[in-house]
């Protein structure tokens, strides 16, 4: 028999303005979009976050302790993957 356990996945941002400290989570398939973090750094604490930048063509999967500077002020949007033990 296999299990599946989805986790939570859980992030942080880091960087000089209030906007862009926080820490945050997303259930796998949600989306969340941030804006105003030109400057900050985004880690992914646990989980898979698959980040979209906007005016970025290309998009960035973070595992656990990878992070991403976020380099403009554009919207962020976040999706939670999901995470499985088998």
């Amino acid at each position: 028999m296999t299990t599946q356990a989805i986790r939570r996945i859980t992030f942080g941002l880091y960087g000089k303005s209030s906007a862009a400290r926080r820490a945050g989570s997303l259930g796998k398939g949600r989306t969340e979009v941030l804006k105003g973090l030109g400057g900050a750094t985004l880690r992914c604490t646990s989980g898979t976050l698959w980040v979209t930048l906007q005016g970025d063509a290309k998009d960035y999967v973070l595992t656990q302790n990878q992070t991403l500077a976020v380099p403009n002020l554009g919207k962020v949007l976040l999706s939670g993957c999901g995470s499985y033990q088998v």
